[in-house]
């Protein structure tokens, strides 16, 4: 069985497996550079020479789940997730629908992510312009 509460709950979460996220199309694609992102990075020793969000979303389910993040390249092209986690509305939860917990859950997001073409195509040409649909 393949849990999957697609009502959010009083915590606001929807609940799913893994193996239901993994299923999951986001067609909505966003990416965005954020100058004020870049700063802190490089005010915490990482050498970004551009950052900025991503958010992809659902949307043949209600209701729409979520996933954002922030990311950084390196002068080099290099693009990588920037440190602090990622943010959705989604708990993954056991076959048998017990929480993983928010740390499991964001670990288990990062993996799904590295198997993923995420990283913008090219940086954009100033700070908060979408770099469009991924």
């Amino acid at each position: 069985m393949i849990f999957t509460d697609t009502k959010r709950s009083l915590d606001g979460y929807i609940r799913m497996t893994f193996d239901a996220l993994s299923n999951l199309n986001f067609p909505s694609k966003l990416a965005w550079q954020d100058e004020g992102l870049q700063q802190d990075l490089i005010v915490d020793d990482i050498p970004a020479s551009c950052a900025g969000y991503c958010e992809w979303a659902t949307e043949e389910a209600a209701p729409q789940i979520s996933i954002g993040w922030a990311w950084f390249s390196l002068a080099d092209g290099r693009t990588f997730v920037a440190p602090g986690g990622m943010s959705s509305n989604v708990m993954l939860v056991t076959q048998a629908g017990y929480d993983l917990g928010m740390h499991k859950t964001n670990e288990l997001l990062h993996a799904w992510l590295a198997r993923e073409s995420w990283q913008p195509a090219e940086p954009a040409s100033g700070a908060g312009q979408v770099l469009g649909h991924l």
